[in-house]
């Protein structure tokens, strides 16, 4: 901005406010009316959270990857038909 008619410009851009434009937002997730506030059972009551979590069984969590038996077992040392030494294996780079 190096004429002061740019700066006229830029307050005359800034002056101006476009309206907000109207969302459709869908019921389901619309806010609930403070009127009807009275009437909601809280998610976060304590004996909801008690009774939720009884109700939930939990999936066991697999952990046991059997890498124990897999560092025992090792790389196999014979030459099989795959290999093309006889000697110790490297990997590829």
């Amino acid at each position: 901005m190096h004429r002061p008619r740019d700066a006229d410009l830029f307050e005359d851009f800034c002056k101006d406010k476009l309206p907000d434009d109207e969302i459709y937002v869908p019921p389901a997730h619309q806010p609930i009316n403070p009127e009807d506030e009275d009437d909601v059972v809280p998610d976060q009551h304590a004996a909801f959270g008690i009774q939720r979590a009884t109700q939930k069984s939990k999936e066991p969590a697999w952990k046991d990857l059997g890498l124990a038996e897999l560092m025992n077992k090792g790389p196999s040392t014979s030459g099989g038909a795959g290999s093309k030494t006889s000697g110790s294996r490297t990997l590829p780079r």
